[in-house]
């Protein structure tokens, strides 16, 4: 009885020093409660330990224990192993769908530098969302060459694309359209000229 005593004993003061050291070492302290709750349950456990031992049911409370944490830590691993692998295939078929708009774009004659941007977004809803900006204007021909590329090959209905170029909606600062205009008092920034 006294080597069991002094085993358990031995035990808690081995768990006290892990518990300790895993504290020390976590590279976030948001973490630091987590671990205080399941070290604090863990503790609870191996001090009921030997009451149980003496009733005779340890070992189906410490197999029970092993089997439930084993399901629950397999469960949550393979929760975060699904969600690197949809957020992997998310990003590795943005970059594909990039890659083939930029082809698309070359195709209908519209090349690099009169391209600012091909961005691809996936909403919440899992919508997918394609911007194309362009620097120069293009050709009503070379847009609609670029919209049959993008519903043909890109499988993408008109809702969910957007092609922009400087003559339909980029203002910049020297367009009129951005300054004002001079009917709203005598200047195009809306300010009265004094004379």
């Amino acid at each position: 009885m006294r080597t069991e005593i002094y085993q358990w004993m031995k035990n808690l003061a081995f768990f006290h020093v892990l518990t300790t050291a895993v504290l020390h070492i976590l590279p976030d302290k948001r973490y630091e409660q987590y671990i205080r709750l399941f070290m604090g349950l863990l503790l609870a456990l191996m001090i009921c330990t030997p009451v149980f031992a003496l009733v005779g049911k340890s070992s189906e409370l410490l197999n029970g224990f092993q089997k439930y944490y084993g399901e629950e830590e397999q469960a949550r691993m393979e929760n975060e192993a699904e969600g690197i692998r949809k957020t992997f295939l998310r990003e590795a078929y943005k970059k594909e769908l990039e890659k083939q708009i930029r082809r698309l774009l070359s195709d209908a004659g519209i090349f690099s530098e009169e391209i600012s941007g091909v961005a691809a977004e996936i909403t919440a809803e899992k919508k997918l969302l394609v911007k194309i900006n362009l620097k120069a204007a293009i050709t009503e021909s070379q847009k609609e060459a670029v919209k049959n590329g993008l519903e043909r090959i890109c499988g993408l209905e008109e809702t969910q694309y957007q092609i922009l170029d400087s003559g339909n909606g980029m203002e910049g600062v020297g367009n009129p359209v951005a300054s004002g205009n001079s009917s709203s008092g005598g200047g195009t920034s809306g300010i009265p000229e004094n004379k």
